[in-house]
């Protein structure tokens, strides 16, 4: 593989916690950088890059989670590999598309009350239904923590 390692960390900011990527980014936010392999063109993925210069290559079938949560960031302590598995349950707060804007949290309308589930191995399971949002978030954050291996953000206690 053939790239300029000065190249690579001169776009790269250092003066925050994350190493944030400050040239080109894919659509999913990203950085990345092209580099030659055998004379032809490759795009890379400059997190995984980190990854590998600092802690060699990565294990097959696993991937590289941003413990951090900032897709930009390519600083090799934020970095760890994971399983899809893994790297899923590490998410921060809710999905995009979220009304409640919690994750694991709906609005039921027929029971006029808060629904919650984990979504856990392609299975949903639902918790039940709960007065307040609080109560069903909690529900689902407490479900997460007995399911979930590599989920950081709900192991910080409120």
């Amino acid at each position: 593989m053939d790239f300029n390692i000065e190249n690579f960390w001169s776009k790269v900011d250092q003066s925050d916690d994350c190493w944030n990527w400050t040239a080109a980014l894919n659509p999913g936010g990203y950085g990345r950088l092209r580099a030659r392999d055998n004379g032809k063109r490759v795009m890379l993925l400059a997190h995984r890059l980190s990854y590998e210069l600092h802690f060699g290559e990565i294990p097959p079938g696993m991937q590289i989670d941003h413990a951090c949560h900032n897709k930009a960031c390519v600083k090799p302590s934020h970095l760890r590999a994971a399983t899809n598995k893994q790297n899923g349950e590490n998410q921060a707060g809710a999905h995009a598309d979220s009304k409640s804007g919690i994750r694991g949290v709906s609005w039921h309308k027929r029971a006029g009350k808060w629904a919650a589930y984990v979504r856990h191995q392609n299975k949903t399971i639902y918790l039940g239904l709960f007065a307040s949002i609080q109560e069903a978030g909690e529900a689902a954050r407490l479900k997460r923590l007995e399911l979930f291996t590599f989920n950081d953000a709900d192991r910080v206690t409120a």
